[in-house]
């Protein structure tokens, strides 16, 4: 999930989450709405735990709770990909900078040609220009690739369960 912005690249962690977390971050996925007491009765589980495992959930930053906007939907706001190649001397204070920015939406280390892409929301072309033509006068950022996304048909990050952690469980 994204990570807010006054996280630190270095103070992030992984944490364990079990079946049951898994289930209840589902059923969020599919509503994220949905009442405390209807995902106990999904999950089989007392509404206390359910209440306690969001409270961890949430608090450790394993989840968030956002609402998307569906940029087909709504004239103001616009979606950029945009991908980096960044010196790799500054590649993490390049990450903490975009982390601060109220803007980029998505953000994350990627294989390949490119070292970082991000997801950038803009009101308009002229918004667009100058955010890319701030990222082009740094001297860190080697490389710059955009791309303007037209339209949304699928926005879904479904949880997928780490199959070498179950396959070692069971031998």
């Amino acid at each position: 999930m994204m990570t807010s912005n006054n996280v630190s690249i270095s103070s992030l962690k992984e944490h364990d989450i079990d079946d049951l977390d898994l289930r209840i971050i589902e059923l969020l996925q599919k509503n994220g709405r949905i009442p405390y007491r209807d995902i106990a009765r999904n999950i089989d589980a007392p509404e206390a735990t359910v209440r306690y495992r969001m409270k961890r959930l949430l608090d450790e930053g394993i989840i968030t709770v956002n609402a998307f906007i569906n940029t087909g939907k709504v004239r103001y706001e616009n979606v950029a990909y945009i991908e980096l190649k960044v010196d790799p001397d500054f590649f993490e204070t390049t990450l903490e900078e975009l982390i601060r920015m109220d803007s980029v939406s998505y953000l994350s280390a990627v294989t390949g040609s490119f070292d970082i892409m991000m997801e950038y929301i803009y009101r308009d072309n002229e918004e667009l220009l100058l955010f890319v033509n701030m990222l082009k006068k740094k001297k860190v950022i080697l490389e710059l690739n955009s791309r303007n996304i037209l339209k949304i048909y699928k926005a879904q990050y479904p949880v997928r369960v780490n199959q070498s952690k179950q396959i070692g469980k069971d031998s």
